[in-house]
C-alpha cells in the first residue's frame, strides 16, 4: 500500500470518529433514548386503554424516570464517571443502545372493580396526555439540536 493511500485510509477513519461524535452527542444521544421511553409508554398506555374493560386485566407501566436513569448510569459505558463531590452518585459514561430494553412494570395491585381489572381511564387518559406533552417537547428539543448543528456547519440558519 503507498504511502500517500495509507494517510487516507487513517485521516478517512479519523474522519468517521469524528463525525460520529458530533451527529451522536451526549445530548443527542439522551434524547433519542427519553423519546425512545416516552414512545414506549404511549404504546403501553393505549394497551390499557384498550383492555379497560377486560376482566382480569392487569395495567402496565413505564416509568420513564427509572429508564432514563439506567440510560444515563447503568448503559454500557467507556469510562466511569468522576467524582467531585461525595453526594455525586457513581455512575458509567456512555449510552444505552436506542433499541435497548425499556424497562416495563406491570401494576399488580389491589382492583377496586369486581371483575379483578384495576385500569382506570380517567387515570390513563392523563397520563397519555401528560406523555404526549413529554413527547412533543423531547421532540422540540432534538429539532433545536439538529438546528444548532446545521448552524455550526453551514454558518446560517
Amino acid at each position: 500500500m503507498s504511502r500517500s493511500i495509507g494517510l487516507v485510509l487513517i485521516l478517512h477513519q479519523r474522519g468517521d470518529i469524528l463525525l460520529n461524535g458530533v451527529f451522536n452527542s451526549g445530548t443527542q444521544s439522551l434524547l433519542n433514548r427519553a423519546m425512545d421511553i416516552t414512545w414506549r409508554a404511549k404504546e403501553v398506555t393505549a394497551n390499557n386503554i384498550a383492555n379497560a374493560d377486560t376482566p382480569g386485566f392487569k395495567r402496565s407501566e413505564v416509568l420513564f424516570a427509572k429508564n432514563l436513569q439506567e440510560a444515563r448510569l447503568l448503559g454500557p459505558g467507556t469510562k466511569r464517571l468522576t467524582n467531585t463531590d461525595p453526594r455525586h452518585v457513581q455512575g458509567q459514561a456512555g449510552r444505552s443502545s436506542a433499541g435497548g430494553g425499556i424497562v416495563v412494570d406491570r401494576i399488580t395491585a389491589l382492583s377496586y372493580r369486581n371483575d379483578g381489572n384495576n385500569v382506570d381511564i380517567d387515570n390513563e387518559m392523563a397520563l397519555l396526555t401528560k406523555n404526549n406533552l413529554l413527547y412533543e417537547a423531547l421532540s422540540q428539543s432534538m429539532s433545536n439540536e439538529i438546528r444548532l448543528l446545521r448552524l455550526a456547519i453551514t454558518g446560517r440558519g
